[in-house]
C-alpha cells in the first residue's frame, strides 16, 4: 500500500520519529529510511532494544500513539501517481488482486475512507494477519493462497527492500517502483525489473517479460 498504492511513506516515518520525539527517546535519524516497509512493531522493539534507556518500553502504547499521529498527517496522502490507471486496465482485464501491506488494518480503513482504495483489491493482508511479516514471505504466501493463485503466473510490486525480499522468498516476479529508493538499491534488493513510473510498469505489463 505505502509508496506503490498511496504516497505515504514519508508520513509513515514522520509518525514514528514524533512518536519517539514524544516520549523522550533519542535515536540517529538516518536510521528512519532502512525501516520503509517494515511493521511497525518491527520499528518499536528496534528501538527497545537499542535505545531506550532502560531497555523497557511499551509496545502498544507506542503504537497507538504513531497510529494517532499518523491519521492526523494522513489527510494530506495522494494515490500514487498513475496507480489508478494501471489497476483499472488490470481489473479490466480480469486479473486477480491483492493488497498487502505491513500497515494495521486501522490504517488500512482510514486510507481507505479517504481514497477509496479497497475496491480495487480482491483480497486484502495488513499487519494483523500473519504473525511474520516483511521481509518474511507469509503476508503474500496468505494473499495467494487467498486468491489461489500461481506463484509463478503473480507479479509483486513493492517500493521497499523489505518487500522485495518477501517477494521474492514467495516465490513471484517482482517490479520494483522508485517512490521511496532508487533502481539499483531495489533491484541489488532482488527485484527482477524497477521502474521511476506506473507508465513504465504499464507498457511492461504489455510486453512479454
Amino acid at each position: 500500500m505505502d509508496g506503490v498504492v498511496i504516497d505515504s511513506e514519508k508520513l509513515h516515518l514522520r509518525a514514528l520519529s514524533l512518536t519517539l520525539e514524544k516520549n523522550g527517546i533519542t535515536y540517529p535519524e538516518e536510521i528512519l529510511p532502512s525501516f520503509a516497509g517494515k511493521s511497525d512493531r518491527f520499528f518499536f522493539e528496534y528501538v527497545r532494544d537499542h535505545f531506550a534507556v532502560d531497555g523497557r518500553i511499551d509496545i502498544d502504547e507506542f503504537l497507538s500513539e504513531k497510529d494517532e499521529l499518523f491519521n492526523s498527517l494522513i489527510p494530506r496522502i495522494e494515490l500514487v501517481d498513475g496507480f489508478e490507471h494501471v489497476i483499472r486496465q488490470v481489473k479490466a482485464l480480469g486479473i486477480k488482486t491483492a493488497l498487502v501491506t505491513s500497515s494495521s488494518w486501522g490504517t488500512v480503513d482510514r486510507v481507505d475512507e479517504l481514497l477509496d482504495i479497497k475496491r480495487w483489491f480482491d483480497t486484502v493482508i495488513a499487519e494483523e494477519d500473519t504473525m511474520k511479516h516483511k521481509p518474511h514471505p507469509a503476508p503474500y504466501l496468505l494473499a495467494l493462497e487467498r486468491l489461489n493463485a500461481k506463484k509463478d503466473s503473480t507479479i509483486i510490486i513493492e517500493d521497499s527492500t523489505v518487500g522485495i525480499a518477501a517477494g521474492k522468498a514467495a516465490g513471484c516476479v517482482v517490479f520494483g517502483l522508485t517512490t521511496s529508493f532508487d533502481k539499483q538499491t531495489l533491484l541489488e534488493a532482488g527485484a527482477n525489473y524497477a521502474f521511476d513510473t506506473y507508465e513504465e510498469v504499464a507498457f511492461a505489463f504489455s510486453c512479454p517479460l
